[in-house]
């Protein structure tokens, strides 16, 4: 009876440390969807409306592009003046709990500078005021190697399309050159899942 007893409790343990868990994953959660910011619903469902037939082609990549370039040549992004001196700062707008599609305002301060990394199949990036530096690596003998560098000082949509399933597509570091600046990302799966590259040897041409 003893013996018995015990593994009840055992039971009654785990299953509260599970409730516990499941708890901790729901705060988690419901705390990312609480930073979005309102007023963009509507942005958001014509986002998808463009993307729902889930096929990532080219044809679905300027379709993005020319959506987004109209949404900030005539919704202009001041009221996201949040600006820090070590790091931009992220908004988010819109994301889609079924589909992983998301969308993110980025405010920039002079000197502000992602890491090295990658992304997600689609990445799409619109430079809505400001200027920018965008580097743009490859793979290369165990390292990355820069193949362009953007110079980006105008309203423009630039956009990228890797390998489904993968998080090491189009890999790149944005700076930003003027005093302050605004970007919107779209991407199709969670941004942050991206591999960080940082560490690794750069060659240069």
């Amino acid at each position: 009876m003893h013996k018995n007893e015990s593994g009840n409790s055992c039971m009654f343990a785990c299953d509260k440390i599970n409730d516990y868990l499941l708890w901790i994953k729901k705060r988690i959660f419901c705390e990312r969807i609480l930073r979005l910011v309102a007023g963009y619903e509507n942005f958001m469902d014509g986002l998808l409306d463009i993307v729902r037939s889930g096929t990532i082609d080219e044809t679905m990549g300027e379709q993005v592009k020319t959506y987004v370039l109209d949404f900030v040549r005539n919704n202009p992004l001041a009221a996201f003046d949040r600006f820090a001196d070590d790091t931009y700062v992220r908004d988010y707008i819109g994301r889609d709990a079924r589909t992983g599609w998301e969308a993110i305002v980025m405010s920039w301060k002079k000197g502000n500078r992602t890491a090295i990394h990658s992304h997600p199949q689609f990445a799409g990036y619109t430079f809505a005021d400001g200027e920018f530096l965008v580097e743009i690596f490859e793979p290369f003998e165990g390292g990355i190697r820069l193949v362009d560098e953007l110079r980006i000082n105008d309203v423009l949509g630039l956009y990228a399309i890797g390998e489904a399933g993968k998080f090491d597509n189009h890999i790149h570091r944005i700076t930003c050159l003027s005093d302050t600046a605004h970007s919107l990302h779209v991407y199709s799966d969670d941004a942050l899942k991206g591999k960080k590259l940082d560490g690794v040897k750069i060659f240069y041409n």
